[in-house]
């Protein structure tokens, strides 16, 4: 009986796309792309007319969807109209749009759109969206189970952020990407300036040219009282900016924070490492920064570091003598996974890092690029007991060296190993048999020579 109906269900669908539309490929590539159980249809990269969107607007076959993908469609405006219009998608709990050339005007038809109201995740990421329609948008009143808001890579600016903030729309969100839109220090003043978004979990505020004027005014207010995922990528936030969040009792729920390459020194370690308020990180990411030696061993001696489970701090110029600060401390027990690549630790630093007798819990380790790790540090690696919880090991572009993989391939201790990445090591085929040919890393599952 059940195959019967999948055999009606397949002749209703032919039939309705034989009967609605004029590409005779359309039907063909939505049940190619359309999920067995008839909840997920995934269009990414499948280039679409107009007239194939308003096809897909009036098919009741496709009534029953749970997630539509149409990034990188060519979906514009034209083509969101009949969407939005559209009752079919009445089940709908997550829906991408993403990479196409949907502007203001298209936002005005989504906002209109009576038939989200389970939609949760909806990503508007990279189109040609302003300040304009992310006001538009918040003014939709069919979407009261919205939860996540990817608005990346548009040019919202910060009357846009102000218009989401002030809205029941954005009080309803616990997670908004607002990465690269333009929103300046002066988006920040009104976030500040905007009753508590008290739902608020997530937010990643990367890429907007931040200055530490900016998270000065933020870190003042209570917008996101209950905050525990904050990314801050590639601004200009620097120490006076960190110190500020550090004093700040708005970040006391935080429990990650990204910072790549915002101009931090070893004055925003110590602002970290003493803050009262950020004491329940779980994971710290500053990498590509300037924290050097001393703000690692600020880090590493407080007591904020308890709770970290993942840790980067690649590319922060801290030698071998940050690295044994790390291996040294009694608050980096819990570490999971340890991130120090570009940091010229050297076999000194490998060594630390190998006798720790605290970090043995690391399960991923990544020391790559520029470290400067010979044979000598890899043979104290391989043979500590300490490290026997690794399961990924990136070592790529060192100068390990055929006497370094010979050592690895024959590790006891690392046997557990389930990734190893030694790339860019000048093996000769000695080393690279050595390696794949191992009788003691049987757990190997991903081995990366070239």
């Amino acid at each position: 009986m059940a195959e019967a109906k999948d055999i009606d269900d397949s002749l209703e669908f032919l039939r309705h796309f034989e009967k609605n539309t004029e590409n005779p490929d359309l039907a063909s590539l939505i049940r190619e792309k359309l999920s067995l159980d008839k909840k997920s249809l995934d269009l990414l990269g499948c280039q679409l007319e107009e007239d194939d969107f308003k096809s897909i607007a009036g098919a009741s076959p496709l009534k029953s969807l749970s997630l539509l993908n149409l990034e990188q469609t060519g979906l514009n405006s034209a083509g969101l109209q009949p969407l939005s219009a559209s009752d079919c998608f009445s089940n709908l709990e997550n829906l991408s749009l993403a990479n196409n050339n949907l502007d203001d005007e298209a936002l005005f038809f989504l906002s209109k759109c009576q038939a989200l109201t389970l939609l949760k995740d909806l990503n508007l990421s990279s189109n040609e969206i302003g300040a304009l329609g992310a006001k538009v948008l918040s003014l939709a009143e069919g979407m009261n189970n919205l939860k996540r808001l990817n608005f990346s890579y548009n040019r919202l600016e910060p009357l846009g952020i102000k218009s989401l903030a002030d809205s029941k729309l954005g009080r309803q969100l616990s997670e908004i990407d607002l990465r690269d839109t333009g929103i300046g220090d002066e988006g920040l003043r009104f976030l500040a300036q905007v009753s508590p978004l008290e739902k608020i979990v997530k937010i990643d505020l990367s890429d907007n040219s931040l200055t530490h004027e900016g998270m000065e005014a933020l870190a003042r207010s209570e917008a996101f009282p209950n905050l525990k995922i904050l990314i801050l990528n590639n601004n200009h936030i620097g120490d006076d900016g960190v110190y500020a969040m550090a004093e700040s009792l708005m970040f006391e729920n935080l429990e990650t924070l990204v910072m790549h390459n915002n101009g931090l020194t070893t004055d925003s370690a110590i602002s970290l490492s003493t803050s009262k308020s950020i004491t329940r990180l779980q994971t710290l990411d500053l990498n590509n920064n300037d924290l050097r030696a001393e703000g690692v061993e600020a880090l590493a001696g407080s007591k904020n570091m308890a709770s970290m489970k993942t840790l980067d701090l690649g590319e922060n110029k801290i030698g071998h003598e940050g690295a044994k600060a790390l291996a040294q401390s009694p608050h980096c027990a819990g570490l999971q996974s340890l991130r120090l690549n570009n940091n010229n630790i050297s076999d000194q630093g490998a060594a630390a890092l190998a006798h720790s007798t605290t970090l043995t819990q690391l399960e991923s380790l990544y020391l790559e690029n520029e470290n400067w790790i010979h044979a000598q540090g890899i043979k104290a690696m391989a043979e500590s007991n300490n490290l026997s919880s690794l399961r990924r090991l990136v070592l790529a572009l060192n100068a390990i060296g055929d006497e370094g993989a010979i050592y690895l391939a024959n590790s006891q201790q690392l046997s557990g190993l389930h990734f190893l990445n030694v790339a860019g090591n000048k093996l000769s085929p000695k080393g690279e048999d050595a390696l794949q040919k191992s009788t003691t890393l049987t757990n190997l599952q991903v081995l990366e020579i070239v």
